[in-house]
């Protein structure tokens, strides 16, 4: 009988060790933290020289982690942005297809995370409240004020967590550039995180972008959403512009600047929460931005257009002793909404799933990586653009390829629907070289990309009218 005992006794001993090597197997995955704002473009950073702004936030990420500076939003839109962060696929098949794909929350909280999400939402046409067992944020709140989206976070942060968590912080600015632009215009709209001073004296104002001007043979794809008048109920409130002169795009930008520093405020106080809780060295904190804006160049102000201000996004990896410190990545392209899913469950330990279309980026991150690095040498986005933003108008449907050097983009119709742009010697796209014999190889070989790319990933975009 004794003996018999002293075996149940040692079975139990087994179980409980490894029970308890599992579970410390568990604790010792790293916390997550995933800061979005919206609307913030990655030429509007200090880590790209950007001179008119103070983030001491961002730039505390950054100087323990990796900023990547040419990194593309997938779709030049919240909505259909958001989708491919979420599904890490890009929003042609994600958007109309959402609960097909696996969620990023669910997939980590199926492996022992615990998860919250507090702030903006808009992932596709989905609502979080109706879809908690597809999304998988076991805590989760939309709301549109940073303030009370940062207070939620730091909260959260503040409990006793006995597992890893996994944390989603989306803050909504400078997405109220948006209800600047309104403003400035005499159209009257309200801030959801406080007001910024909208008629500063011009001499207190950045000046105009270097590429203010609007682009010879731009791409219908773009113009027809260009510039709506006053008696355009529908789209005058998206572009209120058509009357503003040199003041009010400086002032534009001004506002535009201290909506950046308002959301970084927030990043700032949700890191020195973490560092209270003597939480930084345990916690990998990735930053980007769903999509850029305008911010004056070409006379834009808002997004969907595939130019660098509003496709160019903020891409910053950090974790304290373990990401290499204060590197500035210039070199590598990256879509953040498809690299981010494959390199949260690489750095996480979890094995990523086939329908990941991006790269996992640990092996630029990590000091101690071993990992080979991605053969890239491009990203694809996408864009659909209604004429004239019209109900009943036609709808320009494009893609767009980014190289180290080049862009290449192409409509599905319209005037002048291909354009190529040297970016090295022409970094504000002024001029469309897609006509030139001198960049002729060049632009065959962009075409190239962009048939591999629907081939290998199975775009529905259509192949055929992509010149050979």
């Amino acid at each position: 009988m004794k003996k018999k005992f002293k075996a149940i006794a040692f079975l139990l001993l087994l179980s409980f060790c490894f029970t308890h090597a599992q579970n410390s197997e568990k604790h010792e995955r790293p916390n997550i933290l995933l800061i979005l704002s919206d609307q913030h473009s990655g030429k509007i950073m200090t880590q790209v020289g950007y001179k008119y702004v103070k983030t001491p936030g961002i730039d505390k990420l950054a100087e323990e982690g990796v900023t990547f500076t040419r990194s593309y939003c997938t779709y030049p839109v919240c909505m259909s942005s958001r989708a491919s962060l979420i599904t890490g696929v890009m929003p042609s098949k994600s958007g109309p297809n959402l609960l097909k794909y696996n969620s990023i929350g669910k997939t980590l909280k199926d492996v022992g995370y615990q998860t919250a999400y507090f702030g903006k939402w808009h992932v596709s046409t989905s609502k979080i409240k109706d879809n908690p067992e597809w999304h998988g944020f076991e805590t989760y709140k939309r709301e549109y004020n940073d303030t009370e989206s940062t207070k939620l976070s730091i909260d959260f942060i503040s409990q006793q967590h006995d597992k890893p968590f996994f944390l989603v912080t989306s803050l909504l600015n400078p997405h109220d550039c948006c209800e600047l632009a309104r403003n400035i215009s005499g159209l009257g709209d309200t801030y959801h995180d406080g007001a910024v001073e909208e008629k500063m004296p011009i001499e207190e104002c950045p000046p105009l972008p270097f590429n203010f001007k609007i682009p010879e043979n731009e791409a219908e794809g773009f113009y027809t959403r260009r510039t709506p008048d006053s008696t355009d109920k529908v789209n005058f409130g998206k572009h209120p512009v058509k009357y503003w002169e040199e003041t009010e795009w400086r002032q534009y930008l001004y506002g535009y600047d201290r909506l950046v520093e308002k959301m970084d405020n927030h990043i700032l106080s949700i890191v020195n929460a973490l560092e209270e809780k003597d939480l930084l060295d345990n916690t990998i904190i990735f930053y980007t931005s769903d999509h850029g804006d305008g911010h004056a160049s070409h006379e834009w102000n808002q997004k969907m257009t595939f130019y660098e201000e509003s496709i160019n996004v903020p891409f910053v990896i950090s974790w304290k002793g373990h990401t290499k410190a204060g590197v500035i990545n210039s070199n590598l392209i990256t879509s953040s909404g498809l690299d981010l899913y494959p390199t949260i469950c690489s750095m996480a330990g979890i094995p990523l799933s086939e329908t990941l279309e991006g790269e996992n980026l640990s092996p630029y991150i990590l000091m101690d990586s071993s990992q080979p690095k991605t053969d890239r040498s491009y990203v694809v986005s996408e864009l659909n653009q209604k004429e004239g933003n019209k109900p009943k108008g036609r709808e320009f449907v494009g893609r767009m390829v980014v190289t180290q050097n080049y862009k290449y983009f192409i409509f599905d119709g319209g005037k002048n629907p291909e354009q190529f742009f040297d970016l090295k010697n022409d970094p504000g796209e002024l001029k469309s070289i897609i006509h030139s014999e001198k960049y002729k190889k060049e632009i065959t070989v962009h075409r190239e990309m962009l048939k591999e790319w629907i081939k290998k990933t199975n775009d529905d975009f259509p192949e055929h009218i992509i010149p050979q």
